[in-house]
């Protein structure tokens, strides 16, 4: 069933607010403004999370080591850096890194290998990067959608879901993670840039994106009243469970609150409400006539350059998916959902205003 068909008052709590990108003092010759991940490092630099090198320099391309990722998560995370004895043969007590990595694996975010080594010269793949980054936000909420090149056996495989469900990565057009690839600093950078401000998730977001954009606020309308939709990119807690990289979603006449996921990638856009199955709302790429069934429920794209009035404004380029249930519901990219009409021809919900 439609979320915004059975939305009901839950728990009620403050959503926190989404850390914002701030400049830095500090700007390096080899990460000019040109350069794609020039802002989430400069904001990195503004967090004392990350700092160049002493010729000045960030050397953006070159690989992240083990030891070099214990540094960056352990600023990220306000840990002591002292240096100071591990339990690691190959990591010394005087090592630059040996407290951020004796705080990580003390915090169960970094783990060593079977043979008492920790590898602090070793790059980190992609696929540790997730585990890391998992680990580091405790993320809560696994993708519905699957990495061609990830299998469900592979060691990182739940952490890439993860890390692609909190919109940190959305991985290649192509449908791949590319898993065993080398990190680069700048990659690494970008990686927790997003997670930390809900403005760099939102620029990793897929080209034509049809999820809402995080940056934003939604109010919505329908028989009950209005609603907001605000992004949660904080870690509150609800009943001892971590909860951020939502949607809150609040009734703005009683105050009863509660969230969903928007998970998307390059295969499709989802949605569930928490403790619940997702429901796939668009299965791309889109193309007039394709069907596509969840549990009991198809759905069909009916039109692709729809026409649809709302009491924000009227959009001429909405995409009409219509339910086997007969609901017709209308999506515009960067925007979001728009509408939502039952079989009778009733409006469910309709978007109201964005700010």
């Amino acid at each position: 069933m439609k979320r915004f068909a059975m939305f009901a008052a839950a728990i009620t709590l403050s959503a926190g607010l989404a850390v914002q990108p701030a400049a830095a003092a500090v700007s390096f010759p080899d990460v000019p403004k040109s350069s794609r991940f020039h802002d989430e490092v400069q904001y990195l630099v503004s967090q004392s999370v990350i700092s160049g090198y002493p010729n000045g320099k960030f050397m953006p391309k070159k690989d992240v080591t083990r030891a070099e990722a214990a540094i960056f998560i352990g600023r990220m995370l306000k840990m002591d850096g002292t240096k100071r004895a591990t339990n690691f043969k190959d990591v010394g007590k005087n090592q630059s890194a040996s407290g951020y990595i004796a705080g990580a694996v003390t915090e169960g975010i970094l783990s060593g290998y079977p043979d008492g080594t920790y590898r602090p010269d070793a790059f980190i793949s992609r696929g540790d990067m997730a585990a890391i980054v998992d680990r580091a936000f405790d993320l809560q909420f696994t993708s519905r959608f699957l990495f061609s090149d990830v299998g469900p056996n592979m060691r990182a495989s739940e952490s890439i879901r993860k890390i692609s469900a909190a919109g940190i990565t959305a991985g290649y057009p192509d449908g791949t993670f590319k898993p065993t690839g080398n990190v680069s600093r700048e990659q690494f950078s970008a990686f927790l840039a997003r997670g930390l401000s809900a403005e760099f998730k939102q620029r990793a977001a897929i080209a034509d994106s049809f999820a809402h954009d995080k940056t934003k606020q939604y109010t919505y309308t329908g028989p009950n009243g209005d609603r907001l939709l605000s992004y949660v990119n904080s870690s509150t807690k609800v009943n001892g469970s971590r909860l951020g990289f939502v949607w809150q979603e609040k009734d703005v006449r009683t105050g009863g609150t509660e969230y969903f996921v928007e998970d998307e990638s390059y295969q499709g856009f989802a949605t569930g409400l928490l403790q619940s199955d997702y429901y796939i709302e668009l299965l791309y790429p889109i193309e007039t006539g394709k069907s596509w069934s969840y549990y009991q429920e198809k759905s069909t794209y009916t039109a692709v350059h729809k026409t649809v009035d709302t009491p924000y404004r009227t959009f001429a380029n909405a995409v009409e998916v219509t339910t086997s249930t007969g609901y017709k519901n209308y999506y515009v990219k960067g925007v979001g959902l728009i509408k939502v009409v039952d079989k009778n021809g009733h409006i469910v919900s309709v978007l109201k205003a964005v700010k």
